[in-house]
Formats: structure tokens, sequence, C-alpha cells
């Protein structure tokens, strides 16, 4: 069983937070799951890329350097920081 909890945050993002649920015709909490449902974290990435990478070698016998990995790790962030800046 499930408890509920409360979470400190900003009028703003509180309210934002039942738009969201408003035009959902949903619950805040439920945005809420769905947001952090979708968010990874820094491991959980890290271990989709080394899934990824694997795929990769077993379907085409390519394996991908450590340095086009931080080539492509590098591109990817600059991406993310353009995104967050937008």
């Amino acid at each position: 069983m499930n408890q509920d909890t409360s979470i400190k945050t900003t009028k703003a993002v509180r309210d934002r937070l039942r738009t969201l649920a408003s035009d959902r015709n949903t619950t805040m909490n439920d945005v809420l799951e769905e947001l952090v449902a979708r968010e990874l974290t820094t491991e959980e990435k890290e271990q989709r890329a080394q899934q990824a990478l694997e795929e990769v070698r077993e379907s085409t016998g390519v394996t991908v350097s450590d340095d086009a990995r931080a080539r492509a790790r590098s591109f990817l962030q600059s991406l993310g920081r353009e995104h967050r800046a937008a």
C-alpha cells in the first residue's frame, strides 16, 4: 500500500502541476508519476547506453571506441545545454 506524503515546492510549480493535471484530466500525483518515470538517473542512462552498444556490436560486429563514445556524449550534452537555454 502506498502512503501519501508531501513535497514542498513553490506556488508557481504547484500551479503548473495543477494546470497540467487539469489539461490531462488527471491528478497532480499522476502528472508527477509520469514525469519521474520518464526521467532516467545517470546510472540508468549508462546502463541503456551499454545495452545499445552491445546491440550494435551483436548486430553489426562493430565495437564503438571510447573516443567515439566520448564525442557522442559531448555532443548530446551540448544539445541538452542548448535545449535548456532555449
